[in-house]
Order: C-alpha cells, then sequence, then structure tokens
C-alpha cells in the first residue's frame, strides 16, 4: 500500500502542472485575442474621428451656402 502512495502524488503533481499550464496557455490566448480587438477598435475610433470631422466641414460648407441662398431670395423678394 505504501509503494502506491509516491507514483499516485507524481502523477497527481503531473496532473496539477498540466492544467496549471493549459489554464495560463488559455489565458494566453484570450488576452492576445483581445489585443487583437482592441487594436481594432482603435482603428475604427480614428476612422470615425476622420470622418466626423469631414461632416463637419461639409456641414459648415452647406451652411455658408444655404445663407448665400437665403441673402438671394431675400434681395429678390
Amino acid at each position: 500500500m505504501k509503494n502506491i502512495i509516491v507514483p499516485v502524488a507524481a502523477l497527481f503533481g503531473v496532473f496539477a502542472v498540466v492544467v496549471v499550464g493549459l489554464i495560463y496557455y488559455f489565458r494566453f490566448l484570450q488576452h492576445r485575442a483581445d489585443t487583437a480587438v482592441m487594436a481594432r477598435y482603435q482603428e475604427l475610433a480614428e476612422q470615425s474621428s476622420q470622418n466626423q470631422e469631414r461632416l463637419h466641414a461639409q456641414l459648415a460648407e452647406l451652411t455658408s451656402r444655404l445663407a448665400a441662398v437665403e441673402q438671394l431670395l431675400r434681395s429678390v423678394g
């Protein structure tokens, strides 16, 4: 009976090391995936900011053109 305790304890130790290794491996994979998602989010945020600035410039141009049309209509009418 005492002869079986050492091999069982050794197998348990190996099993524990493998389980801990797998846990850290999958956490690493999750972290790497999160990093990729965050990089894509940052890229989309930059694109969104550029688009917003472009639309703001277009809106300012349209506002000035509308003011010119209103001025023209007031002078005619």
